[in-house]
């Protein structure tokens, strides 16, 4: 009499054994280091698979530079890891003090942290940026423990904040992050689908309680490009250069990126996104001939 194993256990051991042979070619895959040769004008730069946190790319990664207004990815991270988005903020006088870019925030009157959030990561105020720190923490100052103490936690290990904005430190030792530490911090904020909605918006308008419009209107320019598309938070300083990090334009991006000091930003943020998608699929497909040349092997035997 032949015995016939049931079929639901040749599905289960089919798909234990597709499941191993994925991790095996992922693990296959993950000590390959990529020869990619990339034309970018940034001092250093980074591409990182978004899923995996695989380096595709990289060109001076680990040099300590001026991030400019990529601080305020942290500062809305922060801010809504401490405040609910529906929060109410009062500015205070210290908002007119601040240097431009500013929205010309009215000390008193009252906003959303949402729409405040928006106007750090869309129009990269620096006034709503001080709001927002004060709001959360009581000043700047004890708001910039809290993204140092943050940075450490998710594993930024050259990056020192200074101030809530990105602007270049006052009587203070200066900021400093690498394009690694900025890769990994736009890892972790792709899981705030409200952050990675509002970096993808080329303008929008925000109200405060008297009624008065502010209209937000992108930096990033790369939003209107037929061919370098990204969602991201650009920077600028004189001492810093052009910054950037962002990612290839998706709810769940398959590649991230940063670059510090350029003077090419538009261009190399095309360079970055697209030769990044490029190595990212050819990874894939390199992953998925190990699966079935693994699965044709167990076959043969």
């Amino acid at each position: 009499m032949n015995y016939k194993k049931p079929k639901t256990f040749r599905w289960v051991l089919s798909a234990f054994i597709l499941l191993f042979a994925c991790m095996l070619a992922l693990r296959i895959s993950a000590r390959e280091v990529p020869s990619v040769e990339i034309d970018v004008n940034a001092k250093s730069a980074m591409i990182m698979e978004a899923g995996s946190g695989k380096v595709l790319f990289e060109k001076d990664a680990d040099e300590r530079l001026q991030p400019a207004s990529t601080v305020k990815v942290m500062t809305a991270i922060v801010a809504m890891e401490n405040l609910p988005l529906e929060s109410e903020v009062i500015p205070t006088t210290s908002v007119v003090e601040v240097e431009p870019t500013v929205i010309e925030l009215q000390p008193g009157t009252r906003y959303s942290l949402e729409d405040l959030i928006s106007a750090i990561l869309i129009k990269s105020a620096n006034d709503a940026a001080v709001a927002i720190a004060e709001a959360v923490a009581g000043s700047e100052e004890d708001f910039v423990e809290l993204m140092n103490r943050k940075a450490v936690e998710i594993g930024l290990k050259d990056t020192y904040y200074t101030n809530a904005s990105g602007l270049p430190a006052v009587n203070r030792e200066d900021q400093y992050t690498t394009a690694r530490d900025l890769v990994t911090l736009m890892r972790y904020a792709r899981r705030y689908k409200f952050l990675m909605n509002t970096l993808s918006k080329k303008e929008t308008d925000i109200y405060g309680s008297d009624n008065k419009r502010i209209h937000l209107g992108t930096h990033n320019r790369s939003l209107f490009s037929k061919k370098g598309v990204s969602w991201g938070k650009t920077g600028y300083t004189i001492k810093a250069g052009r910054t950037f990090v962002g990612v290839d334009p998706s709810h769940r991006p398959r590649i991230i990126f940063a670059l510090l000091k350029s003077k090419k930003l538009w261009h190399d943020i095309a360079v970055l996104k697209n030769r990044g998608l490029e190595v990212y699929r050819e990874r894939r497909r390199n992953i998925f001939v190990n699966i079935i040349n693994w699965i044709g092997g167990q076959e043969k035997k």
